[in-house]
C-alpha cells in the first residue's frame, strides 16, 4: 500500500514556502508507525502543476485550507489514486469540497487516526465524509515526520521566524485549538474550541531532535494562545532552559504576567507576536476580541521591560473601518512601541462568525478572498508606510 500526502501549491501567499506543512507531517509518521509505505509532496510554491511528476500511489491525502482550496481542486484533478481531501477548509465545508473535488473521502476535524484507519481498512465508512473529530491526547502521536522533507524545508534561516538572518530555524506546535471566538477568524468553529497542549518532555524531545539532526537554533511556536494556561508555560520553560535554543511565540495580550515573561526570557524566548488588530475600541468589540487599548499597553510593557522583541499583527480594512479607526491605531501603535508589525488585509474566511453572518458586521457582498493586497492597492501601501514611520520614531 503506497500513499502520497500532498501540500497543494499556495502562492497567494506572501511566503509560501516559509513554514513546513506539520499536518501532513503528523499524518505521515503516524502512517509510518503502521508501516504504510508514505511519501510526501510539498507543492506550497508551485505555480503550475503541468511541471509535477506526482508519485504513483493508491492514496493521496491531500491537506486544504481557504487559501489552497483553488488549487487543491485543480489538484485532485490529476491524481490517479483514492483521494482523501481534509484539513481546516473541508471540515468547514465538507459537503462543497467533496463536490468540488470528486474525492473518494473528506474527512473533517483531525485526520491523524482516522486517515491511516482508511488506508489500512480498519474502517469502511458508509459515507464519504469522515469525521476525525479532536485528538485530546497529543502525546499520543508521534513527532513529525520530518525526514521525508528535503532538508531546505525543514529549516529557514531568512529571519522570518523571529530571530536575526542568518540564524537556522524552524516552526513547532505544542499544542491545539483556541477557546476564543474572535469574529473573523475560523478557529471560532467548534471544531477548533477545545485546546489542548503537549507535555514538557514531549517537547524538548522534538527540540532535541530539531538541534541534533538539523543544527536548528531557534524555533517559532506556532499555538494560537501559548501563554494561555500559565503553569504549563512554567513547567516548558523550565524543562527546556538548559538547551541551546531560542525560540518565538503567539499569544493574546491579556494572558501574560512578569513571572511567566521572565521564565520564557531565561528559558530562551527572544519574540513574542500578539494579535492587536486595531487601535480603536469600536472595532476591538465588533471583533469580538475580548481584550483592551489598556491590556495591549501593559502587556507591551511587560514584554519590553523583560527585554523580549515586541510584534503585532494588524489588520487593515476591517468592514465599517474609518480613518479615525485608523487613526487610533496609529495612536495606540506610538504607546506600545512594537519593534515589527505585520499589516494584513481583511479576507472573510469561511466557518467565521462573519462570514456566517455578514449583515451583522456591515458586509453587504462577498469580499474577495486573497490573503495580501494588490502591491498597487495605495491606500494599503501609505497606511503601511505610515505604521513603519511611527514604529521607527518610537525607537
Amino acid at each position: 500500500m503506497r500513499v502520497c500526502l500532498i501540500n497543494p501549491p499556495q502562492t497567494e501567499l506572501r511566503a509560501p514556502t516559509a513554514y513546513l506543512p506539520l499536518g501532513i507531517a503528523y499524518l505521515a509518521a503516524t502512517l509510518l508507525n503502521s508501516n504504510i509505505d508514505t511519501k510526501i509532496l510539498n507543492l506550497a510554491d508551485e505555480e503550475n502543476l503541468e511541471n509535477v511528476t506526482i508519485p504513483k500511489s493508491d492514496w493521496y491525502g491531500v491537506t486544504c485550507v481557504s487559501a489552497t482550496y483553488n488549487s487543491t481542486v485543480e489538484l485532485c484533478k490529476v491524481l490517479d489514486g483514492k483521494i482523501v481531501v481534509g484539513g481546516v477548509h473541508p471540515t468547514i465545508e465538507p459537503e462543497q469540497t467533496l463536490k468540488d473535488t470528486n474525492a473518494d473521502f473528506v474527512v473533517t476535524g483531525e485526520g491523524d487516526y482516522v486517515f491511516r484507519d482508511l488506508v489500512s481498512g480498519d474502517i469502511k465508512p458508509k459515507n464519504n465524509i469522515v469525521e476525525g473529530g479532536v485528538i485530546n491526547d497529543l502525546d499520543s502521536l508521534p513527532l513529525p515526520a520530518r525526514h521525508l522533507f528535503p532538508h531546505n524545508e525543514v529549516v529557514n534561516s531568512e529571519g522570518i521566524l523571529g530571530c536575526e538572518k542568518g540564524v537556522i530555524a524552524s516552526s513547532i506546535l505544542t499544542a491545539r485549538g483556541c477557546p476564543y471566538s474572535c469574529c473573523f477568524c475560523v478557529k471560532a468553529h467548534e471544531m477548533f474550541r477545545t485546546f489542548r497542549y503537549r507535555s514538557a518532555e514531549n517537547i524538548r524531545e522534538e527540540l532535541s531532535l530539531l538541534i541534533n539532526d538539523y543544527g536548528v537554533e531557534h524555533v517559532r511556536i506556532l499555538d494560537d494562545t501559548f501563554t494561555l494556561i500559565k503553569k504549563r508555560v512554567l513547567d516548558l520553560c523550565e524543562e527546556i532552559k538548559d538547551m541551546e535554543i531560542t525560540w518565538a511565540c503567539i499569544t493574546r495580550a491579556d494572558h501574560i504576567d512578569e513571572e511567566m515573561i521572565y521564565n520564557m526570557k531565561k528559558s530562551g524566548c527572544i519574540e513574542i507576536n500578539i494579535g492587536v488588530e486595531t487601535g480603536s475600541k469600536r472595532l476591538l468589540e465588533l471583533m469580538n476580541k475580548k481584550e483592551t487599548i489598556e491590556t495591549y499597553v501593559k502587556a507591551s510593557e511587560k514584554i519590553k521591560n523583560a527585554g523580549i522583541l515586541l510584534k503585532t499583527f494588524l489588520m487593515y480594512d476591517f468592514p465599517t473601518e474609518t480613518q479615525k479607526d485608523r487613526e487610533d491605531t496609529i495612536k495606540l501603535i506610538k504607546k506600545i512601541r512594537p519593534d515589527k508589525f505585520t499589516l494584513s488585509k481583511f479576507t472573510l474566511l469561511p466557518g467565521s462568525e462573519m462570514w456566517i453572518h455578514p449583515e451583522k458586521y456591515g458586509i453587504t457582498k462577498v469580499h474577495q478572498s486573497y490573503f495580501y493586497p494588490d502591491e498597487e492597492d495605495m491606500r494599503w501601501m501609505k497606511y503601511k508606510e505610515e505604521l513603519s514611520s511611527v514604529i521607527e520614531g518610537t525607537k
